[in-house]
């Protein structure tokens, strides 16, 4: 494990993470893939043992499922009826002039 800096926003994990977040604990894979397209810079060397134990890699889990799904409570716009067009409200009258 290894903990990365971003010197701009990029996929960590599956998620895209940006440099605001601080040092991001990651897999040696994905800090060497960062660092090498420029992404990152290497932080590993300000962390000690002990702190490098108690914290997990970044990681995301899929749910299974397809991805396309959409739960009923909150359907696609493309798959609700169109809103009703309210009608039109009478404009003022302009003030009188006395």
């Amino acid at each position: 494990m290894k903990f990365i800096t971003l010197l701009s926003a990029a996929y960590v994990g599956g998620a895209l993470r940006h440099p605001h977040e601080g040092s991001i604990p990651v897999s040696d894979d994905d800090a060497k893939r960062l660092v090498d397209e420029n992404l990152a810079v290497d932080d590993t060397d300000g962390f000690t043992e002990d702190q490098m134990a108690d914290v997990p890699e970044e990681s995301i889990t899929i749910a299974s499922g397809p991805i396309s799904s959409t739960s009923a409570e909150n359907p696609h716009l493309s798959q609700v009826a169109p809103a009703p067009i309210p009608e039109a409200k009478p404009g003022r009258k302009p003030a009188s002039k006395e």
